[in-house]
């Protein structure tokens, strides 16, 4: 899906993005996003480590700056009402995992983005919307925006669009036609059991 290999180099170039320009405010949403892209090229890409080790940090980097349950409950969307606890367990963990694989395995197409971030406004009344551009070497760009909200620990991400494509809603219609087809949410459960059975096989490859 062109879309969604869009989104998958547009997230990586973000998050391993050598330079980023914006306000130096601790409360600006921007920083937030130059924070993130400068956490994934010092500890991450340029980082004198095994691949399973940068696999491995970029999955605490995820989890401590995208708000995991909060997109898998929108990804779900009707769907997320009534699930048993064990399933939403299930789903969350298997969707963590779907993305970070996944992501991880596009290690190697980094080649030297960079990230500008340009603006940041509000979007609702606990959320900011950030707009950056990924540059290539070439002078080929595309646009990256960060849909943020606040919580208690700082600001976290719920969604990235990339040339105008949610992420989030991607995934919301993905899941959602694969439930209809499947039966339910235990359906699209075993279909990601299987995915990440997939990936991890590949990674260790």
């Amino acid at each position: 899906m062109l879309h969604r290999r869009q989104f998958i180099l547009g997230t990586f170039a973000v998050a391993l993005a050598p330079y980023v320009a914006f306000a130096q405010d601790a409360e600006d949403p921007g920083k937030f996003v130059a924070d993130f892209a400068q956490h994934g090229i010092v500890d991450i890409l340029a980082a004198n480590i095994s691949t399973a080790e940068k696999a491995q940090r970029f999955r605490a980097m995820f989890k401590r700056d995208f708000d995991i349950p909060a997109i898998g409950r929108f990804v779900l969307g009707r769907f997320a009402r009534g699930v048993a606890p064990a399933d939403q367990t299930a789903f969350d963990t298997l969707f963590e995992d779907v993305i970070v694989y996944t992501w991880t395995r596009r290690f190697s197409e980094y080649n030297g983005q960079t990230l500008k971030v340009a603006s940041s406004t509000a979007d609702g009344t606990d959320g900011a919307l950030v707009k950056s551009t990924v540059v290539g070497k070439g002078g080929d760009s595309f646009a990256v925006d960060f849909r943020l909200r606040k919580r208690p620990d700082g600001f976290k991400v719920v969604d990235v669009i990339v040339g105008g494509v949610s992420m989030a809603l991607t995934y919301r219609q993905e899941y959602n036609n694969i439930i209809g087809q499947n039966g339910g949410v235990p359906g699209l459960i075993a279909q990601l059991r299987q995915q990440v059975d997939t990936l991890k096989s590949q990674q260790a490859s």
